[in-house]
């Protein structure tokens, strides 16, 4: 069987600590009030894939894999904080997410959970995956692109760069410089984000769910947000990942 046809197989690898305050962004502070539609964004990955390494009607098989910066409820010793974390697993299971939790001794040192890395490497030690793609901003995954590429794995990186304004200051987030540079390719998603702004009545919505147009004092729409920060929202860890860098451009053409 020639190549153009053998299985293409993606594995998708999200740092549940960049997501977090990636929603927390478009839903509190960005003009969409919006929040990333999971199963979305995993169809818009497989599609970017296959584009970008050139296996369109290939067979896909795409392993999708989320790390939760934080531990299980039951893990810890303090009460659930309400439902959240467990309608986020939900929201997982349903896009076709594995969920992993972080450890209780890791979380108390760092937001993300660095299971991904072993388990990133593992996938392509075992020849599972031909390419891995990261969504990810943070500096501790440095470590995981040199060793996918000694296993002949390309890796896509998933980044994203953004400030806004926030009681007296201004906040910075911005993709580790030393993790884009270490990867073989990049993306840089708050770009992607921007090109189809999420609206009911759009053609393409791509990954965001689409805003409600609420104003921002109606009961309605301030019930709406408490309902959608009640799925994300966790206790804070120390970890603080706002390092300054300069924004780059994608890599890899955008659309």
């Amino acid at each position: 069987m020639s190549s153009k046809l053998s299985v293409f197989r993606i594995g998708f690898f999200l740092d549940g600590y960049t997501l977090k305050k990636v929603n927390e962004y478009y839903l509190k502070y960005h003009r969409y009030h919006a929040r990333l539609d999971f199963k979305a964004l995993k169809g818009w990955v497989r599609d970017y894939a296959i584009r970008l390494f050139g296996r369109e009607g290939c067979p896909i098989e795409l392993e999708s894999h989320y790390y939760h910066p934080f531990i299980r409820h039951h893990d810890g010793a303090e009460a659930p904080f309400g439902d959240g974390q467990d309608r986020l697993e939900k929201q997982l299971a349903l896009a076709g997410f594995e969920v992993h939790y972080n450890s209780l001794e890791a979380v108390k040192k760092m937001g993300p959970n660095m299971q991904l890395v072993e388990d990133a490497y593992l996938y392509a030690y075992y020849h599972k995956i031909d390419v891995l793609v990261l969504l990810s901003t943070q500096g501790q995954y440095s470590a995981l692109p040199p060793r996918l590429k000694k296993e002949g794995v390309p890796m896509l990186l998933l980044g994203w760069n953004f400030d806004y304004a926030r009681n007296d200051s201004t906040v910075y987030w911005r993709t580790d410089a030393g993790l884009r540079e270490l990867s073989g390719y990049y993306v840089a998603m708050e770009e992607v984000a921007e090109m189809y702004p999420p609206s009911r009545t759009a053609e393409k919505n791509l990954f965001m769910l689409p805003y409600n147009p609420q104003p921002a004092d109606s009961n309605v729409w301030r019930a709406y947000l408490q309902k959608i920060m009640a799925s994300i929202d966790e206790p804070k860890s120390n970890y603080n990942g706002k390092a300054r860098y300069n924004k780059s451009p994608a890599l890899a053409g955008l659309g």
